[in-house]
């Protein structure tokens, strides 16, 4: 006790309390994980907005190092629902993402974020070919959110995962939601043109005529015209109208000579004159070589844009003239790594396949997902055969997508 006393009445004793209590906060918030104590809300909220900033310029790394290091510092913090939904859009691994978007539509299910995590949940798995997981996805959203600002999107999204899946009655019956709800925006064009596939694929062919009919009356600006009067000539050829079905593919060709679609009109316009001697023959200018059309895949939010990557030498199922009418083909999987899109196609090729990359982007999100597919199949029993010897003999989930 008394050597105590002494050390209090000694001269340095109060430099070293001082000293002692000054540095107990400095190694107290030097601890790994701790919020920096000199950070004011402002600084916060003003680097998740240049965080913001960078993902909307596409800059990527920078705004997920600054959003990590906020959503660790600052958990309590306002922004934080919109900064872990941006670093859900920015995971590349898709089941960790998957995870992450249901996180966050369950834990902000009464605020915008938990909304938007739903919808990206869908387009997470849309882009990834599980369709029957969108599906569900999207009805999920249009139960919770019957009043969100995005239903025409999702009644889109949700009719396509639909007709993906082969359900085309109630795939024509959300599209024609989106008429109903949202008949001028940008998905009313997209919703009349599912709705024509949908039919012509039950075979309703008049019915899917008129879908296509009445794009062209009534959305002379919808970007994806030269796709319209490819399906407009298909209807008119499944109805045996073969002088309408010429003027369509003619018209396609002669309006949109760049487009992906001239090459099937250009077949189609052959046989059908070879066939029928009373129709006139088209007068083509030299063709140029096919470029990219926009398409609905510059609308905001839109999950997928898919366009063949490469392709090694095609099996004699793909290596027909006119690919378009075989809409069938086996995907063997959806990854965003190029080694293990390399692996699989390593086993397809041990398994006496050959295979080719079809790339997917989606809006707001980074990385490019690589699907590995194979063939072209005219039917789908004949794909589905195909898939489950390649499920067999590789160990991969093969499934088959129709285009």
């Amino acid at each position: 006790m008394q050597s105590l006393k002494n050390f209090f009445s000694h001269p340095c004793s109060s430099v070293f309390i001082c000293g002692y209590f000054l540095l107990v906060p400095f190694f107290a918030f030097a601890a790994e994980g701790m919020p920096d104590p000199t950070a004011t809300p402002e600084d916060t909220h003003s680097l998740f907005e240049k965080a913001q900033k960078l993902f909307n310029q596409k800059n990527y790394k920078e705004s997920k190092d600054i959003l990590n290091q906020l959503v660790a510092k600052h958990p309590m913090d306002d922004f934080i629902p919109k900064a872990r939904l941006l670093l859900a859009n920015l995971q590349e691994d898709f089941n960790v993402s998957i995870a992450q978007f249901k996180d966050l539509a369950a834990e902000y299910s009464e605020k915008p974020e938990g909304e938007e995590a739903q919808k990206d949940l869908g387009a997470r798995y849309y882009l990834a070919d599980k369709y029957e997981e969108a599906a569900d996805s999207y009805k999920e959203f249009l139960d919770t959110y019957p009043k969100s600002a995005s239903l025409p999107e999702v009644h889109y999204w949700y009719a396509s995962s639909l007709l993906a899946l082969d359900q085309n009655q109630e795939a024509a019956n959300q599209f024609n939601n989106v008429l109903n709800d949202a008949k001028d925006s940008p998905w009313a064009p997209k919703a009349l043109l599912g709705m024509g596939t949908a039919y012509f694929k039950m075979k309703k062919y008049s019915d899917a005529r008129n879908q296509y009919l009445r794009i062209l009356d009534q959305y002379h600006l919808y970007d994806e015209l030269n796709l319209v009067y490819l399906r407009l000539g298909q209807a008119y050829e499944a109805e045996k109208k073969w002088k309408e079905a010429h003027a369509a593919y003619q018209t396609l060709i002669q309006q949109y000579p760049k487009s992906f679609e001239v090459e099937e009109a250009r077949g189609r316009l052959r046989d059908l004159e070879s066939q029928h001697a009373d129709l006139p023959h088209a007068v083509e200018a030299e063709a140029p070589l096919p470029t990219p059309t926009e398409t609905a895949a510059s609308v905001e939010a839109t999950p997928t844009v898919e366009v063949a990557e490469s392709s090694s030498e095609p099996d004699s199922e793909s290596s027909a003239t006119n690919v378009a009418s075989k809409p069938f083909q086996v995907q063997v999987g959806v990854y965003s790594k190029k080694s293990n899109v390399d692996k699989t196609r390593r086993l397809i090729r041990k398994a006496g396949y050959s295979s080719y990359i079809v790339t997917a982007k989606q809006e707001g999100v980074p990385y490019t997902y690589y699907k590995v597919r194979v063939g072209h199949f005219s039917d789908r029993a004949s794909a589905e055969k195909v898939a489950k010897e390649l499920a067999r003999k590789t160990g991969e989930k093969a499934i088959v997508i129709e285009d």
